[in-house]
């Protein structure tokens, strides 16, 4: 079987949509013959990457039934999208060509917006990881001006009428969709009446058990001498710097938790700077972080918080589970179908600095109910979500769609 993977998000890995493609490709069974379709990645925005993948850690990174085909070039965080889906439109129809591709499968960017479905002939499988539609409720739910917004955000304001049109007119396409989560399932079912059930099929995310495993902390001084040295708990945020993620919500937190005891706080992922009104021995900025070093900001952490606003199945709470944190996320989207709360990690209400202030105190200062969670998220991956099983599902999923269709080849 030969399938073509759209990526509008590859190397260096920078978000969830990335870091999906490059596990299910890494994981698929031998016996698939993958081809990624991408943009080169040189920056995002004016954050110019300090180290970009070689091509000779990229093979590495791959097992020989990968191919990766660059197309166009990737430097900011939304133009970008609308450059590769033209460049897939120009390239794409030759590339299905000359490879005998069976199944193209694309993402909920849309990079397969433009393509001729008809003189193609041959399904098209996409995987819904976000919706225009929600990215903007999320938004506009946040409070935020509009001046004070990333980049992407503004862009996806502005833009929003035609997005959703397109994204609507997409959705009710001759396509086949992957979710990650149950709950998107529902969702992109119930909004879209001529989309049927029979179409949509949830394979969960998986995680990398072994690279995202609290043994890290023994070599992440290597990497993070500056955040090993530090003796106090420390909170980590690990995301984009958008208002989706709700970041504004954790940074109103901070002051009410440094009334009530004393910590460090970890910034990790691209997007805008931050500033805060706090000393500076509480907290840490590191940006972008090569994704192959995360494993040791998440071994070197205590605590995880992901306050979004609007998520599907966020990969970051994932790894933090496997990490053996204490996760604190908001009970939105997927997410309660990945932490039961109380149990494996706590769930707050989106919006609420108190929620996430309350909830930081009380597992700094009850060790017993932050050990308990970290062990219990770890298990609950290690038993629930592999990206191996993902792989497998997605391939079984490409040949249940050939065989309705009648066009294996």
């Amino acid at each position: 079987m030969n399938v073509l993977m759209l990526a509008p998000e590859f190397l260096p890995i920078w978000g969830g949509v990335g870091t999906y493609i490059v596990e299910i490709a890494r994981n698929m069974p031998r016996n698939v013959q993958i081809h990624i379709l991408t943009p080169k990645r040189t920056s995002f925005n004016s954050q110019k990457l300090l180290s970009k993948p070689s091509n000779d850690e990229q093979s590495k990174m791959f097992p020989e039934n990968v191919v990766i085909h660059y197309i166009g070039s990737a430097n900011d965080t939304f133009y970008y999208n609308f450059k590769f889906q033209l460049n897939c439109f120009r390239c794409e129809p030759s590339i299905v060509n000359k490879y005998n591709i069976d199944v193209i499968h694309s993402q909920s960017a849309m990079p397969d917006l433009f393509l001729p479905l008809r003189k193609l002939n041959i399904p098209i499988i996409t995987t819904i990881h976000s919706t225009i539609k929600d990215q903007i409720m999320a938004v506009k739910s946040s409070g935020t001006s509009f001046f004070q917004l990333e980049f992407s955000e503004k862009m996806t304001l502005i833009l929003g009428p035609v997005l959703k049109f397109l994204e609507a007119w997409y959705y009710n396409g001759n396509r086949y969709y992957i979710t990650v989560s149950k709950w998107m399932k529902d969702r992109i079912i119930q909004e879209n009446k001529k989309l049927t059930p029979n179409r949509v099929k949830v394979i969960y995310n998986g995680v990398d058990t072994n690279a995202f495993h609290p043994s890290k902390r023994k070599y992440a001084k290597k990497y993070f001498p500056e955040l090993a040295d530090i003796d106090l708990p420390k909170v980590l945020y690990l995301s984009r710097f958008v208002e989706l993620k709700g970041i504004r919500f954790l940074l109103k937190a901070i002051p009410q938790i440094l009334e009530k005891t004393d910590v460090h706080f970890i910034f990790a992922g691209a997007g805008k700077n931050i500033t805060l009104d706090i000393s500076k021995e509480n907290y840490t900025f590191l940006g972008y972080i090569p994704h192959e070093i995360t494993p040791y900001v998440y071994s070197l952490s205590d605590i995880f918080v992901l306050p979004s606003l609007y998520e599907n199945f966020p990969l970051s709470v994932l790894e933090a589970m496997s990490s053996g944190l204490a996760v604190i996320a908001t009970n939105v989207g997927g997410i309660p179908e990945m932490i039961t709360h109380n149990e494996n990690g706590i769930l707050i209400p989106p919006r609420s600095s108190k929620d996430i202030a309350r909830s930081v105190v009380n597992l700094v200062e009850d060790d017993q109910l932050r050990k308990e969670l970290g062990v219990n998220a770890r298990k609950t991956v290690e038993k629930k979500f592999s990206w191996k099983i993902a792989a497998l599902r997605t391939k079984e999923y490409y040949e249940r769609v050939l065989e309705n269709e009648g066009s294996a080849r």
